[in-house]
């Protein structure tokens, strides 16, 4: 599901869960760390009726933003390529199902200075 793995992307990237709303719907994290430069936490907001996620910030400003997510991919693209744990040996391909993850065997194929 697109939920849990905007759940665990978000623990991944230092997030930390404060409180579930609407009945479960939707979930509230903060970033564990405060920003260096404005000494706020960023914020998420995990939304299982639009299978979404937002983060909200402070920039030097002062001033509110947000940008919203409608896949993990692209959440982990712009937080900055952090990519889901995955043992040594496989490597994370989406399935068939839209936000699915599975994991597959990664083919590591050798290749000399030189051909024979």
């Amino acid at each position: 599901m697109e939920i849990q793995a905007f759940q665990l992307a978000a623990r991944q990237c230092g997030f930390i869960e404060l409180h579930e709303c609407g009945d479960g719907t939707t979930m509230w994290l903060r970033k564990a760390a405060a920003d260096a430069v404005t000494g706020t936490h960023q914020r998420m907001c995990i939304d299982r009726l639009t299978n979404s996620a937002s983060v909200y910030w402070t920039d030097v400003q002062g001033q509110f933003d947000s940008k919203t997510f409608r896949n993990v991919r692209a959440l982990l693209e712009w937080i900055g390529d952090i990519t889901l744990v995955q043992p040594s040996n496989t490597v994370a391909l989406e399935s068939s199902f839209p936000g699915d993850l599975q994991s597959v065997p990664l083919l590591s194929i050798g290749v000399g200075k030189g051909s024979s």
